[in-house]
């Protein structure tokens, strides 16, 4: 099974998230979290933005 991680930015914490860039290996989702400029980022493994994420079976 392969994971997706995000890489998930925004300006202020008050904003929320405006920018999410999709990462297939943990390794490269690191090297682009240290080097990021956004004031508030974090790593996740689901995307805040999508409105339902692909392969997500609906309950």
């Amino acid at each position: 099974m392969n994971n997706k991680y995000y890489l998930c930015e925004a300006e202020s914490a008050d904003d929320g998230v405006t920018k999410v860039t999709g990462y297939d290996q943990a390794e490269e989702v690191l090297q682009a979290a240290e080097e990021s400029t956004a004031a508030v980022h974090f790593i996740s493994t689901i995307n805040p933005l999508a409105e339902n994420e692909e392969g997500e079976d609906e309950k």
